[in-house]
């Protein structure tokens, strides 16, 4: 069995990854590939969320990792269970691996085009971890996001967690530039129309998965509105909550890496 793990350093999932790895003992049995430093590769494999886990050559996590499931694939291989998900848990397991990348989120925050993801079965199985069950379960996930009605609620229900992701992505950055910093530092560097900028792009790889967004129009505007609100009012909470986890990666001495 070949186990191939795209990992990223400023990813706590991947430390945690990396870490259980050392733990199980197959670090030196499975190839790791640093995103950072081998973008290409991870391009070439269609990664967009970190960890990603191919076995035998097939995407089966991506983001979310069920760490019991990954040990036990480790030990005795892949195997199909049998069990069918109620619509409420495929949901949000679908939420779940959205919400894991900034890129997604932020994408399907502004979009709200769930068919996106029904059309690239391969990684909506990664994302909701359905890739260890029958196909009837992907099945259905993917009848419920062919429904533009039920995407739209999907993403108006949970608009909450959409921005807190978001917000807390674009403080992590914010961090990566100009270290531990207060809201009243540095956030008068940005306004609505950069906020934007980078909301629109921030979600595609060059002109892939680029969308066009005008401030022009309502909608847009209004999502950009309550997401530049957002920052600004928790800004500070979750500057010392990111510069925490990123200070603690940086000292993590289980980081291994190999490309």
């Amino acid at each position: 069995m070949e186990v191939e793990v795209f990992v990223h350093p400023t990813c706590s999932t991947c430390h945690s990854l990396i870490r259980l790895l050392k733990q199980w003992g197959f670090i030196d049995k499975v190839k790791i590939y640093d995103t950072s430093i081998d973008p290409h590769a991870a391009l070439e494999r269609g990664v967009r969320s970190v960890p990603s886990i191919f076995i035998d050559g097939d995407l089966v996590f991506a983001g979310v990792v069920d760490f019991k499931r990954l040990k036990s694939i480790l030990d005795t291989g892949l195997h199909t269970e049998r069990v069918m998900l109620s619509d409420e848990e495929l949901i949000e397991r679908f939420l779940r691996g959205v919400l894991d990348s900034v890129a997604t989120a932020l994408w399907l925050y502004i979009n709200v085009n769930c068919r996106a993801f029904t059309n690239d079965v391969k990684f909506l199985k990664a994302i909701t971890n359905l890739s260890t069950y029958s196909d009837g379960n992907l099945n259905r996930l993917v009848d419920i996001l062919k429904n533009d009605g039920n995407c739209r609620s999907i993403v108006e229900n949970n608009k909450e967690r959409f921005l807190r992701v978001i917000a807390t992505n674009f403080t992590r950055e914010v961090y990566w530039l100009n270290g531990k910093v207060n809201g009243t530092d540095v956030l008068g560097n940005y306004n609505l129309q950069s906020i934007a900028h980078w909301a629109m792009v921030r979600g595609s790889v060059s002109r892939v998965g680029l969308v066009p967004h005008s401030l022009n129009d309502d909608e847009f505007r209004g999502k950009i509105e309550e997401l530049w609100s957002y920052i600004k009012a928790h800004f500070d909470e979750l500057m010392s909550r990111v510069a925490s986890e990123q200070e603690e990666l940086r000292g993590d001495s289980d980081w291994v890496l190999r490309s």
